[in-house]
């Protein structure tokens, strides 16, 4: 079935390069700094009416072709600098456009696709996105490190490899990661030992949507959505060669890393190829070292895409191959731990736009081979070492989804409607199988629009209606097991947005989302290797269903940025794991089962930058959370991060910047029985960097992470007990080269 479903979906992603372009007109121009008269290189230029654009070259140029007549927006976008918007009208006497940036800490009106359809800068639910220098500055090992203190976000930890984002205390199959708008076809979400298939340099951009986004995303998505982008199907691009060059180097683990984009693009066609290396050591606390926390990571791919004046698009082949160890034995030198992956996908994407009652749709579509090994690994006297797969998953993954975005309908502005697939087959292996095969699908269909109330306040609202199956499959450890069961699921949001002023935005949504467990909630029944736990599951558990709102209020001038949420979800058959206090006498290993409950979540964040001066500028954020059972003594939820923040001081003359952080955290005491409680901490550091233009752009930064030193634990570390430290002093650096 899914070598059917995947030539389908290749035949029809390679429909449009059978689309005739049209001839049009050509808007060029060059972009500067307004203050140096410098030229900006990677600027984004974009036709808003669109959505389509290019960057601009090592010299600042751009050139959009093709374009037919009309009257256009152009939205010139570059980090460090306020978005200019120039009108366009075509056919004209040629002329070359200069656009003027001036400089600023604040872009306003950002655009997160992952919340909404629309491709429209109206929000009703927090977001965020990074990309740029922001993601630069914040170089670590893996995505849930560099999103690890950004609001409402912490970092699930059990060494760097696996480290996952957390999104208001929820984090597993609760958070979605996605690359490019599709699921990733792995495993991070099962466990706290499985790492995200994707190496940190080769994200171009990160958009993370705070609060249930099932109406889009479906199951997964209760807590919130990652969503990582590349440029591996780039939507626009300019004539010639262009790339990237990243290097990334830390003495906290002596970690190395290294990667390398090129991109070659014609009139109509372009070609893309990535490649990149990871390799670091153990992880050194103030305490001494955590052993078994290296990793090896290999990563690469190559696509093709095509465009013209109505539709663009392209297929991608990406791989990843990579082995870190688990810090799951450290108390005994001769027995380790490592989990060994290997991903291979293929990704494709069709924009095409229409005449008519619908403007555009666009197909996506991810289909991906797993394989993941969890080998224990066994030390002899003489120094050889016996390896055994205490656990083997292989899971082929198909996930696709079409849009159809439409115009003005009577009272609705815009809207779209679209169809979403998912299909798994998981087969499990192993001394130690956790569980029986198993295979799922999901089929869904969700509508999205959007009304004007009035001239500064927007209503939208949104349902989702999806099927879901899920059946469990004998395996050798599970000769006898077999279970079929189905379910249908309605999710739908109602937001409105609230704009009195330029500066001011309000945003209120109200969300019901759902989430089917896991294979491993349901079916668990076997000791496992990663966690060091013998884990039990329950196929009777029911669906969760989640009830959430979300207010923010988010100001933004030229000197200020404020973001203020807060939020509620309340979460029936809330499903955890809990430890018994018993031991599996046969493995050792305490007994940890699933079971569920009533839940209820609240929080707020906020969120502050300010510029003192043209240079100076501060900013800071907090984030709180508490979960608790809805039962008499509102009984603590495992694993809830506490009270945290950060905040720093950024001093930037334009070619180069300085400045310190701080990081902080309250005590964490309300756990449940058999959970260990954390104290509070304060961590320093400081960073800067330096920019230069010259055959292209390269920006090289740096920053010291715990520059004294200190011991502490973080209440998300799953590593036993929390007996070891976090990371001490890290020092790290990193160089990109655009060109």
């Amino acid at each position: 079935m899914h070598t059917y479903w995947l030539i389908s979906y290749s035949i029809c992603i390679t429909l449009f390069l059978f689309i005739v372009p049209l001839e049009a007109n050509v808007i060029e121009g060059k972009v500067i700094n307004s203050r140096t008269g410098e030229p900006l290189i990677g600027a984004n230029v974009v036709i808003m009416e669109n959505n389509r654009g290019t960057a601009s070259d090592r010299n600042g140029y751009f050139r959009l072709e093709r374009v037919p007549d009309g009257t256009y927006t152009l939205r010139v976008q570059y980090v460090g600098f306020s978005i200019v918007k120039k009108e366009v009208t075509l056919p004209a006497v040629a002329e070359f456009i200069a656009i003027e940036m001036e400089e600023s800490a604040f872009e306003i009106d950002e655009v997160i696709v992952t919340s909404s359809p629309l491709g429209s800068p109206v929000g009703y639910q927090p977001a965020q996105s990074l990309s740029g220098e922001s993601l630069q500055r914040r170089a670590a090992t893996s995505i849930g490190e560099m999103l690890d203190g950004t609001p409402g976000l912490a970092m699930r930890s059990f060494g760097s490899a696996p480290a996952r984002p957390v999104i208001r205390g929820l984090d597993g199959d609760r958070v979605l990661v996605l690359q490019n708008g599709e699921r990733m076809g792995d495993l991070a979400e099962t466990a706290a030992d499985h790492a995200i298939a994707m190496d940190p340099l080769a994200a171009d951009k990160i958009e993370v949507v705070r609060g249930p986004a099932s109406l889009l995303y479906g199951s997964s998505a209760l807590g919130g959505v990652v969503n990582i982008f590349n440029e591996d199907i780039p939507r626009y691009w300019s004539r010639g060669a262009s790339g990237t060059l990243a290097l990334q180097g830390a003495s906290m683990n002596n970690a190395a890393a290294g990667f390398g984009r090129i991109m070659y693009g014609t009139s109509h066609w372009v070609t893309t190829g990535r490649i990149s290396y990871r390799s670091a050591g153990d992880i050194r606390t103030p305490e001494g070292v955590l052993p078994d926390t290296f990793i090896r990571n290999f990563t690469g791919g190559a696509g093709i895409g095509y465009g013209n004046d109505r539709s663009n698009g392209g297929l991608t082949i990406n791989f990843l191959d990579k082995t870190y160890g688990l810090p799951e034995a450290i108390d005994d030198p001769d027995e380790a731990v490592e989990i060994r992956m290997d991903r291979i996908s293929l990704h494709g994407r069709l924009h095409r736009e229409l005449s008519g009652f619908f403007k555009d749709f666009e197909f996506r579509m991810n289909s991906a081979l797993y394989s993941h090994k969890e080998i224990e690994i066994e030390r002899e006297d003489d120094g050889t070492a016996d390896e055994e797969i205490e656990l083997d998953f292989t899971q082929s993954t198909i996930s696709s989804t079409i849009t159809a975005r439409h115009g003005k309908a009577g009272l609705l502005s815009e809207g779209a409607i679209g169809v979403n697939i998912l299909y798994r087959s998981l087969d499990v292996g192993g001394e130690e199988a956790l569980t029986p095969d198993a295979r799922s699908t999901v089929f869904a269909m969700f509508v999205y629009e959007e009304l004007p109330l009035l001239n500064n306040l927007r209503l939208q609202f949104g349902g989702r209606l999806e099927g879901y199956s899920i059946s469990s499959i004998a395996n050798e450890q599970f000769p006898d097991a077999y279970m079929s069961r189905t379910s249908t699921t309605i999710s739908g949001s109602a937001g409105l947005n609230y704009r009195p002023l330029q500066s001011l935005e309000m945003g209120f949504q109200f969300a019901r989302a759902h989430r089917t467990p896991t294979v491993e909630e349901l079916f668990s029944d076997a000791p496992h290797l990663g966690t060091g736990k013998f884990e039990i599951g329950d196929p009777v558990l029911k669906n969760e269903l989640g009830h959430g709102l979300d207010l923010f209020a988010k100001i933004s001038t030229r000197s200020l940025q404020i973001e203020a949420a807060g939020f509620m979800n309340s979460i029936d058959n809330f499903i955890f794991l809990r430890p018994t206090g018993e031991i599996h006498a046969p493995s050792g290993l305490p007994v940890y089962i699933y079971e569920s409950d009533n839940a209820l979540l609240t929080g707020a964040e906020i969120y502050l930058q300010t510029l003192f001066s043209d240079r100076l500028h501060f900013e800071t954020q907090l984030s709180y959370v508490r979960g608790s059972r809805r039962d008499a003594e509102s009984t603590p939820l495992p694993f809830m991060p506490p009270l945290r923040g950060n905040a720093a001081l950024m001093y930037d003359f334009g070619s180069w910047w300085i400045g310190s952080k701080i990081q902080w955290a309250k005590n964490q005491h309300r756990v449940i029985e058999g959970e260990s409680v954390t104290d509070g901490y304060v961590l320093f550091g400081i960073e800067g960097g330096y920019r230069l233009h010259a055959s292209g752009r390269h920006v090289v930064s740096f920053k010291i992470n715990n520059i004294f030193d200190t011991t502490y634990r973080d209440h998300l570390s799953r590593v036993d007990g929390r007996d070891n430290p976090m990371p001490g002093r890290d020092a790290s650096i990193t160089y990109r080269w655009y060109f």
